[in-house]
């Protein structure tokens, strides 16, 4: 199904007054986008104009203007009529069709292509890998992000692709996503990956952390919206595979809902919004503004993802009905809980059992090896803070850290599983606290009761590549140039 934001109305105008004239076009969507869609055209012709519309004059280029300026070229400022691109734009697409584009799904025709999803596994550097992604959709996740992939070592390093990138048939749908500065690098990694194997491409925003500061990305762009605009605008206009985009809120919520609205125009065909800005974050961080989220939904008209505040399965419909966002995402506390979204009654993790959960984690690991890394930090996360857990065994806890294979933390675990019924304990579900009310939710942001830390949590941005270097043009911050309309 073609629609006229994912061709732009020159195009899909054009599109039409051809497939109208052959009368009945069948499309047939790839069995992992859930069976066939036919589309009897004809019955869209009221759409079309009796000739062809003509196309508008371009406008004389000012060349008073900066060419890497953002400006409005439509509606008012603040609004959702609200459109921008960059000044004297050239060569690209401006968002409006005036020049061809990739044909690929766009929009709401992506979200139903992939399942209109409700519940999300977040992008996690080293956490959301292929075993992770599947233990969660068997437990009621629907759509799932890759980690971060680094563009830059994407584009150069052929190991690198294959060591940061694995996915089978059941993986899906599946966004990837990458953290990028440059739209010519940006756009080459994304040309190297096979369109079969995703959904989509997503471009990090969000990122608030001091690595992805160095290297100028993730929410350290928020800085510099024309370099935004550039990144999706590249990528949306030369490549085969739709872009979304992950971004944080700014404190003004005039600036949230341009800077939203920014990201459509340059082509983000789904965004997801943390509820959070770049300063709130960590163990200090205050509950995510839901607020923002609904205001970005009402502005925007792309399907939005809400991100933050998702503790337990009973905040998927509180979150939800507060934003109307279409979906809702979560990350740290989906790794304490693979079956957050499970949806069972009796407890948050539906009554299963937590080193059940983890034992099936590493059959998928042997099935889908991935880093012993991530297998220990995984295990470190589940199994601390349950009674009887690692916090009870550090002997446990440092044959957990010793071991070099899924055997051997195999071992671990059962062997914790027979001193925990040795101990008398209880049943061995994870004691997830009671839902809070939202005023109270900075208290959320604290560890569960006398967590270790994981070993390896602190070596985590050791292990991560090189910092992605910073483009001549991002090192100067300039001012967006918004005329009135």
């Amino acid at each position: 199904v073609f629609d006229e934001q994912a061709l732009g109305f020159k195009n899909f105008t054009a599109f039409l007054h051809g497939a109208v004239s052959v009368g009945v076009i069948c499309a047939k969507r790839d069995e992992k986008h859930r069976g066939n869609t036919w589309v009897d055209l004809p019955e869209m012709a009221h759409r079309l104009p009796a000739e062809a519309a003509p196309v508008p004059d371009e406008p004389e280029a000012d060349d008073s203007k900066d060419p890497s300026a953002l400006v409005l070229v439509a509606g008012a400022a603040g609004t959702r009529s609200a459109k921008y691109q960059l000044a004297n734009q050239e060569g690209e697409d401006a968002g409006g069709g005036s020049v061809p584009r990739p044909i690929k799904l766009g929009r709401w025709a992506l979200w139903d292509a992939m399942g209109r999803p409700r519940t999300v596994c977040a992008p996690m550097v080293e956490q959301s890998e292929l075993a992770f992604r599947l233990l969660c959709r068997k437990y009621g996740t629907d759509l799932c992000y890759t980690p971060m992939i680094h563009s830059r070592l994407w584009v150069e390093s052929p190991s690198y692709r294959r060591e940061i990138f694995s996915t089978c048939g059941e993986d899906r749908p599946l966004i990837v996503q990458f953290c990028a500065n440059d739209p010519d690098t940006f756009a080459a990694a994304v040309r190297k990956l096979d369109p079969a194997t995703c959904d989509a491409v997503d471009l990090n925003l969000g990122c608030p952390q001091g690595i992805a500061k160095r290297g100028n990305y993730g929410s350290f762009l928020m800085d510099d919206m024309q370099l935004v605009y550039s990144l999706i605008n590249r990528v949306h206009t030369t490549c085969d595979i739709p872009i979304t985009a992950k971004i944080r809120v700014f404190d003004d919520l005039a600036q949230t809902l341009q800077y939203a609205k920014m990201c459509v125009d340059a082509g983000a065909q789904v965004l997801t919004v943390h509820g959070r800005t770049r300063d709130n974050k960590g163990a200090g961080a205050t509950p995510a503004d839901w607020s923002l989220i609904k205001a970005v939904k009402e502005h925007v008209p792309v399907p939005v993802i809400a991100n933050g505040n998702i503790f337990h399965n009973g905040d998927v419909a509180a979150c939800l009905e507060a934003t109307q966002a279409d979906a809702v995402m979560s990350a740290e506390w989906l790794r304490r809980n693979p079956a957050l979204f499970n949806g069972t009654a009796g407890s948050e993790t539906g009554g299963l059992c937590v080193l059940d959960i983890s034992s099936e984690y590493l059959d998928l690991c042997a099935a889908h090896p991935c880093p012993i890394s991530f297998i220990r930090a995984h295990l470190f996360k589940l199994l601390t803070g349950i009674s009887g857990g690692l916090q009870n065994y550090p002997e446990l806890r440092q044959a957990l850290q010793d071991a070099k294979s899924e055997a051997g933390m195999r071992e671990a675990l059962e062997e914790l599983r027979r001193k925990r019924t040795a101990a008398g304990f209880g049943p061995e579900i994870k004691p997830l606290p009671k839902p809070l009310p939202l005023s109270d939710r900075s208290q959320e942001t604290k560890p569960l009761p006398t967590p270790l830390p994981s070993p390896d949590q602190s070596q985590a941005t050791k292990s991560l590549p090189t910092p992605l270097p910073v483009p001549e043009q991002s090192l100067e911050t300039t001012s967006i140039p918004i005329p009135k309309p």
